[in-house]
Formats: C-alpha cells, structure tokens, sequence
C-alpha cells in the first residue's frame, strides 16, 4: 500500500510495544559484553596481556569517538526522508556489522605483543562502537514519533526496559554463568576465569543481537507513514552544528544531560570494576553470580511495571528523585558494612543472600527511575519543537548520549589507573588477591561513586517540564499548524501525526 492511501495509523497496543522494547535485548546483551573487556583482557588467567591502564585507554578512545559520532547520526536520521522512514534503514543496514565487531573484541590472536593487542582491542572496539551508534540512536528516537502521550510515553520506556533491564539481563546471565562461562572442578567454580568460554559467548550474543533488533524494526515499520516526514535537505556541518546547539540548549535538555552526564562517570567506574568487586572482594564463583543475576531480575521487572503508575502518581520528576536518592543508599549499603566489620566472612551463606536482597532493591529502584528519564527526554521533544520549529528526536537523544560517553569514556580509564594504584596483580587466580588490596580498592571506590550518585541526582531538581506543561506545549503546537493549515494529530489522529515547523 503507498503512504498515499494510508490514512488510519495502526493501533499502539502493548504487542506493538513489547515488540518496540524487544530491541533493547539485543542492547542488554552486547552492554554485557563489553562489561567483561577489561576483565577478559587483564584479569582471566591465559588470556591476552595487557596493562590494565592500556585496556581503560582504548576503551576511553573508543568512547570518545563515539561521543562525537553520535550527534552526527542524530542529526542524519532527523533529515533522512526513505520509503522505510527516517530511522529503519540505519537500523537495518548496521546490525550485522555491529555484531560482528563486537563478537570480534573477544576474539584476539594471543600470541601478538602488548602493542598488537591494543592495536587490535583499539580497532575492533572503534568499529562496534561507531555501528551501534546507527542502531541504537534511530531506535530510541523512535519513542517520541511513536506516542505523543505523557502517559503512554511512559508505558513504551517500560516496555524497552523490560527487555534492557530484564529479559536481557536473565538471557546474558544464564548464557554466561549457565553456559558459556560456567563454573567447573577445573577452574574450581569460577567460570568466569575460563578464557575459551568467551568467544562462543561473543558469537552467541551476536546471533541474538541480530535477531531481536531486526524483529523489532521490522515491528515498528508500519508506522512510518504516520511519523514526521521532513524535507528532503543535505544541511552542511555548520547548519548541523547549529541545529545541534538550538535543540540541545533547551533547559530541560540540559539538566537532564548534565545528570548523564555525572551519572556516565559512575557507570564508567562501576562497569570496569564489577567482575573485580564479585570474583575478588566477595569471592563468588559462578554459581554465585548467576543466582546473583537471577534473583535481581524480580526487582527489575517491578520496577517496570510500577514505573507508568508511580510517575502518574507522583508525577516524573518528584517520583524520579525519590527512586534514585532511594537507590544510591542500597548501593552503599553491601561494601559500606563490609568496611566497618558488620558483614559476614565470604565463606558465610549470609554474603550471597544479602547481596542479592541488596540486588533486588537497588535493581527495582534504579529500573523504575530510569523509566521515567527516558519518558521525560522525550517530553522535551515538543517543548524544543515550540522554541526552534523542528522535531529533533535524533538530535536530543544523540545529545544525550554523546555527554554520557563523553564522560564515561574518560571514566572508563580510572578502573585501569585504580587497579595500577592499588598495585592489584595481573592474572592471578580467584582468591589470591591480598586482603589489604581489596579493602585499599573498595575505600576508594565507595565514596567516589556515592558521591557521583547524589551529584547526578541532584541535578535533577532543574528539570521543568510537568504534565501541564507538555500539553501546553502540544496545544501550543496546534494553534501553529492550524495557522499553517496542517491537520495535527491531537484532532485528527488517523492523519499524519507531525505538524509543519512552527513560525
């Protein structure tokens, strides 16, 4: 059928929407894996050789890189005008590749030198990088093209959680700890220190991230004769540049980039250390840590679903900062009574379950606050539509994700400088790691991230935008296409959903 004859939009029911979320497994998998670079390449007995420093610098680059890509395919896929829309054909054409490099990073020829591998590790994580950029910014652009509703907003975030947070997490936790990387007599429970388990692991994740994002995509297709269809333009990199600075200087837009772009720091730190932290400081095998997986997803999927009724209630922003304040103190609470005496020795049963209680906490309180600031960037949509005349979906979520790799590249270099100054050692087996080190690691560790935590937060507090606000916004946007003489989706929802520029 030709857009032509199409003149009622399909309904969003929540098949639509699981479909739509079932994307992000594909995210949650590959962000598995490249939680497990710097682990893999300096700290799994046999395995490639690399200063821990040189590891947190390719991964810094790499990040950087992408930052910097990011805005430019924001950018592109705003003005992108195809018979298959503005987002599905970047989609389409980068989830192969993408894949495939990101299997290849777990697939390096061990016997080069240091400075081969970094080469090597530098390359492979490049190109994984700057692929998944064309398939996760057109995807979560998507959002606000496919629901213009406060509420429903909400509802699609949650829906791409569920698959993020998890559904992604249980596949990636049981491919791993389950299958791949799977606890044995010969490296004594610690799958996770078996370096032929992660290449097979890297492929199969690779074969799912196809799958999924293509089914996905091919979900959301019939919708795109009812989203924006802007003129067909090639703007040079000045007019880029200057698009890019009007949308992304919207106030809103920057309070909830400067809390990215604080919260990327602790994520970079946080990532790198994670294997560390649960190999070394809490001893746990495999086993362990595929329980710990496990029991958090609960937590998770409550978050999810209570996510659209807590901000209908509480409203975004107020329900957002008591979620997240609420987390950060879960967060403390494992290392923190570590640290003063009160937790058990690893070698009691209480370590494991107050860990997974603490993981089922923090995983519903974290998840449900994270719903909500996907739905609130996505407000900011409209409000920047009233101010400037352009919807720039792409340019605001890429916005946003260039701040947070900005930071979480350079973040992504203190886990390797910490290990260096902590004098942690390479390659050794589980359990072998000095006491003193692990305590010296984890004082500096708690409070810097804590900190970084209540900083991102807290900047919260500027963000504007409530339920009112919106629909004035979209009221606002109305008046200006019927001046235009454009039908607006508001009165007419069977009809095209966008309105022409305002002004």
């Amino acid at each position: 059928m030709s857009e032509a004859l199409v003149t009622e939009r399909p309904k969003l029911g929540w098949p639509t929407k699981a479909l739509y979320g079932l994307g992000a497994l594909g995210t949650a998998t590959r962000a598995t894996l490249a939680g497990m670079v710097l682990f893999y390449y300096n700290r799994v007995p046999g395995g490639p050789e690399i200063d821990a420093q040189l590891v947190g610098l390719a991964i810094l680059i790499a990040l950087l890189i992408d930052a910097f890509w990011d805005p430019i395919v924001g950018q592109i896929s705003d003005q992108t005008r195809t018979r298959f829309g503005r987002r599905h054909p970047f989609i389409y054409a980068a989830v192969l590749p993408a894949s495939v490099a990101f299997a290849l990073v777990f697939m390096p020829p061990l016997d080069w030198s240091e400075g081969g591998l970094f080469l090597y590790l530098l390359i492979t994580l490049v190109a994984a990088r700057l692929l998944e950029s064309l398939i996760e910014i057109p995807a979560a652009a998507l959002l606000p093209e496919l629901s213009r509703d406060y509420d429903e907003r909400t509802s699609l975030g949650s829906w791409r959680y569920v698959f993020l947070a998890v559904v992604g997490r249980a596949a990636a936790t049981l491919l791993a700890f389950n299958v791949f990387l799977k606890g044995t007599a010969a490296n004594h429970g610690y799958g996770q220190m078996n370096l032929a388990g992660y290449a097979p692991f890297a492929i199969t994740v690779a074969a799912i991230s196809v799958v999924v994002t293509v089914i996905s995509a091919l979900a959301t297709q019939r919708f795109v004769p009812f989203m924006h269809k802007p003129p067909v333009e090639r703007p040079g990199f000045g007019e880029m540049a200057r698009g890019f600075i009007a949308a992304a200087g919207n106030r809103n837009f920057l309070a909830l980039a400067m809390s990215g772009f604080i919260f990327g720091i602790a994520v970079g730190v946080t990532g790198g250390l994670q294997l560390y932290f649960t190999t070394d400081f809490w001893q746990l095998g495999s086993d362990a840590l595929r329980s710990l997986g496990l029991w958090g997803l609960p937590g998770g999927l409550l978050g999810v679903l209570v996510a659209p009724f807590w901000a209908k209630r509480m409203g975004k922003k107020l329900g957002c900062l008591i979620v997240f304040f609420a987390a950060i103190l879960c967060t403390t609470v494992p290392i923190g009574l570590r640290l003063i005496g009160l937790m058990p020795p690893n070698s009691s049963p209480w370590v494991l379950r107050i860990l997974i209680l603490d993981s089922i906490a923090t995983g519903f309180l974290s998840i449900l606050g994270f719903v909500i600031v996907t739905a609130m960037l996505a407000d900011v949509v409209e409000e920047v539509q009233v101010a400037t005349g352009q919807r720039s979906e792409g340019v605001l979520f890429a916005a946003d994700s260039l701040l947070r790799k900005i930071t979480t590249s350079f973040a992504s270099a203190i886990p390797g400088f910490l290990l260096v100054f902590v004098h942690y050692p390479k390659h050794v087996a589980a359990g072998q790691v000095p006491q003193a080190i692990l305590n010296h690691l984890a004082v500096i560790y708690l409070p810097l991230v804590t900190v970084l935590y209540l900083c991102s937060t807290s900047v919260l507090m500027l963000y504007r935008i409530d339920r009112q606000q919106h629909e004035d916004n979209l009221a606002q946007i109305a008046r200006s296409a019927e001046l235009a003489g454009e039908v607006d989706p508001d009165t007419n929802p069977h009809l095209a959903p966008d309105v022409a520029p305002i002004g």
